[in-house]
């Protein structure tokens, strides 16, 4: 999470690279097992960053404008959009897609972050944190119940917050958006929807 700007060794935008594309690539090419063994469920894990993401389509890898907050809330927001896409192709299949934020969890994920502060807020940070933070235990739930709570069937491609529906940032309904990441997205990694369906 807000790493410095780092590529892949793809060539792309690492927050983009490992939390979107990597996620996309990976459920594609499982998607026939998927389906298979529906009834399914695919969770991907977003955050309440989304809320401040925006996608910048002429320039998903952030080359002219990056910033570590900006590409990792747009990162979070592909996450949402690719679920509700992935979610409309999968629907009738037996197979349910869930966005989930698993809150503020105190691990390794914002270590960047530290990399700007001085030794005094990253030591008051630390302190506080291991009573404002879950713990990874407790940053698991909500994952752990869209996975396995069989009343959230006919919600495939809602996003959730402590074991809750929730609801997302505007731009993160936009189904205009969501396809048009999901080609770009295609492109990107090589692989496509039609592939993934190949027996």
């Amino acid at each position: 999470m807000t790493c410095p700007q780092w590529k892949t060794d793809d060539g792309f935008e690492m927050q983009f690279g490992v939390n979107h594309l990597g996620s996309f690539l990976w459920t594609l090419l499982l998607l026939n097992n998927i389906k298979r063994a529906a009834p399914s469920r695919i969770v991907n894990l977003s955050s309440v960053a989304h809320t401040r993401g925006k996608m910048y389509f002429n320039d998903l890898m952030l080359t002219k404008n990056y910033t570590p907050i900006r590409s990792y809330c747009q990162s979070k927001l592909a996450n949402v959009l690719f679920t509700q896409e992935l979610a409309r192709r999968l629907e009738g299949s037996g197979v349910s897609v869930f966005a989930v934020h698993p809150g503020a969890v105190q691990t390794e994920l914002a270590r960047h972050i530290n990399e700007s502060m001085n030794a005094c807020v990253d030591g008051t940070l630390h302190f506080f944190g291991r009573y404002f933070f879950k713990t990874p235990e407790m940053g698991a739930q909500t994952s752990v119940y869209c996975a396995t709570e069989e009343s959230l069937t006919e919600l495939s491609g809602h996003y959730f917050s402590d074991c809750a529906k929730t609801k997302p940032a505007s731009q993160a309904n936009d189904k205009e958006a969501a396809e048009h990441l999901w080609k770009m997205s295609e492109e990107l990694v090589g692989f496509t929807w039609e592939q993934s369906n190949q027996k």
